[in-house]
């Protein structure tokens, strides 16, 4: 008899040997014991992890001539030619070769044929999700209202291009990855079974590579057992795998942390000679500081000898976990980088003498620390504050009252009576002797303000309700200060002629328009126009 590989050899046969999907199994086979069997099924999650198993097995329970029973027998006529595969009343389809509207009208003409020596007429599609949108449309209502005694098992690793309409009458089940533990109690099962000697760290390594996968891990494992034969190390398993010793990947960490780039890069140039997939080299380099931080936090690893455990150890004092997890940063973004680059090796090059200066990378909070006490550099939010305080202080000097005695005010051209042009001509003087004690109140002192000058009397007309409140406000100061200046009795009066704030513009009327502009009022006329207020 041929060889058969282990994934087949070993697939499960019952709910119990179906590992890690308990939440599962308990409710398909409460569903056969209590009688509450659904008419579609849909099985989805990654691959290798028992959804066409879980198929078969469903249809053997449901099948079996000992049954319906949650623990098909497996001896019975239909329990053998289902797990055969050659049942004429359990149809597996594969949905990548059947893709077709054609296709989906052939399996609707065989559904009113009734199961020929079974129970149930069930049809398993794997990877549903490869039929097109016509051929689910043209589904829908066969699989909504089927006929009796037909059932339909889906099966598909990418859930989401399954049409929502077909997912919405359907029981949906999500498989969950398998745990490391889970696959290597199995492996050790099937090792113990074939008389195949292998250590534990052998089996972790292998349960870590297949991904969570089950049919994975056996199949790495025939791999090995092609290679090794009956007895496997752990030193071998690497080997193959592609996989460097973890003085390695401890070299070149001590080396970056060393700030040694001659180094680091002969390093590294030992892993090219050496034949190793870079993706693969920088998935075990991030595994190894990964590593380094749980032992740092005490967390406990599995699946590593102890000689490995040792090498971690020794690295503990030489490294700092924020180093280590930014070093992890870099190293997840390059693996991104690196299926777009055409030049892999140059980019890694480039990632590693970068973190080998890492230090040199000041930390921010460092930065800002520094910033605060310095008191040359401000932060944008320290200048912020330091221009309001200034605001403040100049308003505080704004309120002070006029210490006219504090200043030599030199009088213009002494004259008898104060005119409008004699005004006009020393203003600018006026505003600039003014501004030594009053920085804003000369913005306010417009000279097309001053409207007249009766006597000794200045009347200004402000079209700003806030200049006219500035300087009114500040009248009785003014008042002093003009007439020191002029070396005449002054005093100011303010008003407001516009309130420029509350005027409301008004929108021409219809008729207005019309008076206007006759050739508007024509076109108005003509078409029949109307206002409107945008």
């Amino acid at each position: 008899m041929s060889y058969i590989v282990l994934a087949r050899k070993y697939r499960p046969q019952t709910f119990k040997e179906i590992y890690s999907q308990e939440h599962i199994t308990q409710i398909l086979a409460n569903a056969i014991r209590t009688n509450r069997i659904a008419h579609a099924y849909l099985f989805t999650g990654p691959r290798g992890v028992g959804k066409t198993s879980m198929a078969r097995i469903l249809a053997k329970s449901l099948n079996c001539l000992n049954g319906p029973s949650e623990s098909p027998c497996g001896v019975c006529h239909n329990c053998k030619e289902i797990t055969a595969s050659t049942s004429t009343d359990v149809i597996e389809i594969d949905g990548a070769s059947n893709t077709g509207v054609d296709d989906v009208r052939d399996l609707q003409r065989e559904l009113f044929y009734a199961p020929s020596q079974s129970l149930y007429k069930i049809y398993i599609i794997d990877e549903v999700h490869m039929l097109s949108k016509n051929a689910f449309n043209a589904l829908l209502k066969t699989l909504e209202e089927p006929p009796e005694n037909v059932i339909f098992i889906f099966a598909t690793t990418e859930p989401h291009k399954v049409l929502p309409t077909i997912i919405s009458r359907c029981q949906r089940f999500d498989f969950r990855r398998i745990p490391a533990d889970g696959i290597t109690a199995r492996l050790r099962e099937i090792s113990k079974m074939e008389e195949i000697v292998i250590d534990d760290e052998s089996l972790y390594l292998i349960a870590r590579k297949s991904d969570g996968g089950m049919r994975d891990a056996l199949s790495l494992l025939d791999q090995i057992l092609s290679f090794a034969g009956g007895e496997i190390k752990i030193n071998l398993v690497q080997e193959i795998f592609g996989e460097l010793p973890l003085t390695m990947y401890s070299n070149i960490t001590r080396t970056i942390f060393e700030h040694d780039p001659i180094k680091l890069i002969q390093y590294y140039h030992e892993v090219i000679d050496e034949g190793i997939d870079l993706i693969e080299f920088i998935n075990c380099f991030t595994e190894f500081l990964r590593n380094l931080i749980m032992l740092k936090l005490s967390v406990p690893l599995k699946g590593l000898v102890q000689d490995d455990i040792d090498i971690l150890n020794d690295m503990l004092e030489s490294v700092n976990t924020n180093n280590l997890m930014y070093m992890i940063s870099i190293l997840i973004q390059l693996k991104q980088d690196l299926r777009t680059s055409s030049h892999p090796s140059l980019l890694i090059e480039v990632v590693l003498l970068k973190l080998s200066r890492m230090e040199e990378m000041e930390n921010l909070s460092e930065i800002l620390s520094r910033l605060d006490n310095s008191p040359d550099v401000m932060l944008p939010s320290t200048r912020k504050q330091e221009n309001t305080n200034q605001v403040s202080q100049l308003e505080k000097q704004e309120t002070k009252p006029l210490e006219t005695e504090e200043i030599n005010y030199v009088s213009p051209k002494k004259v008898k009576e104060l005119t409008k042009e004699h005004l006009l001509e020393n203003w600018d003087g006026f505003l600039e002797r003014l501004s030594v004690q009053k920085k804003l109140l000369p913005i306010y002192l417009k000279k097309e303000y001053i409207s007249s000058v009766k006597s000794d009397v200045v009347f200004m007309d402000f079209n700003s309700a806030h200049s006219y409140k500035i300087v009114s406000d500040a009248k009785d100061e003014l008042n002093d200060y003009l007439s020191k200046y002029f070396d005449l009795p002054i005093r100011l009066i303010t008003r407001l002629v516009e309130n420029v704030q509350t005027t409301v513009k008004r929108n021409p009327t219809l008729q207005e328009i019309k008076k206007t502009s006759p050739e508007l009022a024509k076109l108005i006329e003509i078409t029949d126009s109307i206002i409107m207020q945008e």
